[in-house]
């Protein structure tokens, strides 16, 4: 199924400057700020799976809308296990996800609209859940992704924010 040309970016970028693409600056964002927002960001994703082709590659090297939905819901339950990892043990290894490979082993796009739209409701409560969990103390906990990339939970929320936020980008939704 995927035709899909790997983003071989490293994406840590956008933790020291505005993302030359969508023009976002995370860095601002706090985990309060991401809590707060959320609910709103995720009403936006789930208005794109009323598109007539959202479930539909309309360029093959792209992912279809639906695609990119079900990415975020995933990518905000790798994080919130990214984040019960950072609280449970010191400097913990993150495990690999390819999120490409996820996409054409979930086979995104043969799934109904209602259970992606209440996937993504409930992983980002989880995510929002976690977040407000926390004590603002642990946010300088620390983790690692496999090429040492490292990140504390409050750099591992705008990071996640950013991934967030850039893809409505890629999808033509208004961000604010």
């Amino acid at each position: 199924m995927s035709q899909i040309v790997p983003d071989g970016k490293d994406w840590t970028v956008v933790l020291d400057t505005v993302c030359e693409q969508c023009g976002y600056d995370v860095r601002g964002i706090s985990p309060g700020d991401a809590i707060e927002q959320l609910p709103g960001h995720v009403e936006r994703y789930i208005s794109v799976l009323a598109r007539p082709d959202a479930a539909t590659r309309t360029n093959p090297a792209r992912w279809s809308d639906q695609e990119y939905v079900v990415h975020v819901a995933e990518m905000l339950e790798v994080m919130t296990g990214r984040f019960t990892l950072m609280l449970e043990r010191d400097e913990p290894e993150f495990p690999n996800w390819d999120q490409d490979q996820a996409a054409d082993e979930g086979n995104y796009n043969a799934l109904p609209s209602s259970e992606v739209a209440e996937l993504l409701r409930k992983n980002a409560a989880g995510y929002a859940a976690k977040l407000e969990g926390m004590d603002p103390v642990q946010y300088s906990r620390r983790g690692l992704r496999s090429n040492g990339a490292a990140f504390t939970v409050e750099t591992l929320n705008q990071y996640a924010w950013h991934d967030l936020v850039h893809h409505l980008w890629d999808l033509g939704v208004e961000i604010s």
